[in-house]
């Protein structure tokens, strides 16, 4: 479930913060990131897995490090192919 929403939610911020410029795009995307995540958590608890009581805080650290990964990867990887036409790569164009 946390890999599915990390893909969405890393899709999802490099075109929601897209008006955003600069260093407040980055702290709005991590925060987008947190509050993903704690919905997650609430969807986890709302499922009624018959857990014991020990395992219960698994619910929120299980997957942590690879959501937090997945979604910083998914949303480079999108915004890197969103805005590659509109890059300059600094090489000059034999053809000029």
């Amino acid at each position: 479930m946390r890999v599915g929403f990390a893909v969405i939610a890393g899709t999802l911020a490099t075109f929601l913060f897209e008006d955003i410029q600069g260093e407040e795009r980055r702290w709005a995307s991590i925060v987008f990131m947190i509050i993903i995540f704690i919905v997650t958590i609430f969807i986890a608890k709302s499922m009624n897995m018959q857990l014991p009581s020990s395992d219960r805080k698994k619910i929120i650290t299980q997957g942590i490090g690879s959501y937090i990964f997945l979604y910083l990867f998914v949303w480079i990887l999108t915004y890197t192919i969103a805005h590659a036409g509109t890059v300059s790569t600094g090489i000059p164009s034999p053809l000029s």
